[in-house]
C-alpha cells in the first residue's frame, strides 16, 4: 500500500493511492494511522478499495517525524569520491529536525548567497512499532514503511568546526516523500537503486546492496541506546556523487530542480529558490 498526507478544500488528511488517485484513509495525520497498528492499515486498505477519490489534493510530507536519525557514510563508494575518507567500523548518525521537513514540490530555500547547499538521496525507514534494544533479527518487523528523505546540507556550515546540527537543519533542508510505501509492496530492500538528478543530469546512482550496514543493523544499533518511537524516521545513508566532492564542486542554486528517487517508492522533486 502507498500512503500520503494531503491537503484539499481546507483540510488535511491521510490518503491511500488507488490507480494514481488519492482516496481518504480516514485519519487526520500519519501518526494516528501508525498508532492504530494493524487496524489502521486495514482501514486504509479498505478505503483504497472502495473510497471516493479526493479532488484537488496537494501532497505534503507524508509524515513530520518526532525524530529523524540519519546514517552517514554508509556506502562503500564514499572511498572512491573522497580518497581521504575512512570507512566506519560502526554506524555514524546525526539528527535532522522536524522544522526542516517539507514535502514534494515544496521549495528548498537557500538561506544565504554564501550557502553551499548539497544534495543527498536517502532511503528512509518509518518506524511502526517502537522499541528499545530491538534485536537485529527482529528489526524490520518494526517498520511501518519506506520513504525517501533528501538530506540537503549547508556544507560551509557543516564543515566549519563540525557544526553538523546547524549545517543539516536550515528550514526546508529535509524534504520527505512523496509517500510511504508498506514493506510488502517494496519487497527486498537490497534490490533497490537510489539516485539524484539535478536539472536532468544524474548525479548519484547506486544499488542499496552496497550499503556498509544493513537497515536492520542500523535499527538495532540505534535502539541499543535510543528508544525508537512510532513515526520516527531512520535513514540509510547516501552514495557517492554528492556535490562537495566534485571537481569543481556542484551546489544547489536558485532556479534548479532536484529529484531524489528510489525504486518502487518513487520520485521526490523540489525546486530550489533564494531565501534571502
Amino acid at each position: 500500500m502507498r500512503l500520503v498526507t494531503y491537503t484539499a478544500a481546507g483540510r488535511t488528511g491521510v490518503g491511500a493511492r488507488r490507480d494514481g488517485a488519492i482516496v481518504d484513509a480516514g485519519y487526520a495525520d500519519m501518526h494516528a494511522l501508525i498508532g492504530a497498528g494493524t487496524d489502521g492499515l486495514a482501514r486504509a486498505a479498505a478505503a483504497a478499495q472502495s473510497g471516493t477519490p479526493v479532488e484537488g489534493a496537494t501532497l505534503l510530507a507524508p509524515i513530520r517525524p518526532g525524530k529523524i536519525l540519519c546514517s552517514g557514510v554508509n556506502y562503500a563508494s564514499h572511498a572512491e569520491e573522497n580518497p581521504g575518507a575512512t570507512l566506519p567500523t560502526e554506524p555514524f548518525f546525526f539528527s535532522k529536525l522536524p522544522s526542516a521537513v517539507v514535502g514534494p514540490d515544496a521549495p528548498i530555500r537557500i538561506p544565504r548567497p554564501t550557502t553551499n547547499a548539497d544534495y543527498e538521496v536517502e532511503l528512509a525507514m518509518v518506524i511502526g512499532a517502537g522499541g528499545y534494544r530491538i534485536p537485529e533479527e527482529q528489526a524490520l518487523d518494526h517498520l511501518f514503511g519506506w520513504t525517501i528523505l533528501h538530506d540537503v546540507s549547508a556544507r560551509e556550515v557543516q564543515f566549519k568546526d563540525m557544526q553538523i546540527t546547524l549545517g543539516k537543519n536550515p528550514d526546508t533542508f529535509s524534504p520527505i516523500g512523496p509517500e510511504i510505501v508498506t514493506p510488502d509492496e517494496v519487497g527486498d530492500w537490497s534490490t533497490l537503486r537510489v539516485s539524484t538528478t539535478l536539472n536532468g543530469q544524474v548525479m548519484q546512482d547506486a544499488a542499496t546492496s552496497s550499503m556498509l550496514f544493513t537497515p536492520a543493523y542500523l535499527i538495532a544499533f540505534l535502539s541499543d541506546l535510543i528508544s525508537l518511537e512510532p513515526g520516527d524516521v531512520v535513514t540509510t545513508g547516501s552514495p557517492a556523487g554528492v556535490g562537495c566532492f566534485r571537481d569543481p564542486a556542484v551546489y544547489l542554486q536558485p532556479g534548479d530542480t532536484v529529484t531524489v528517487s528510489v525504486d518502487r517508492i518513487g520520485d521526490l522533486t523540489n525546486p530550489v529558490v533564494a531565501g534571502w
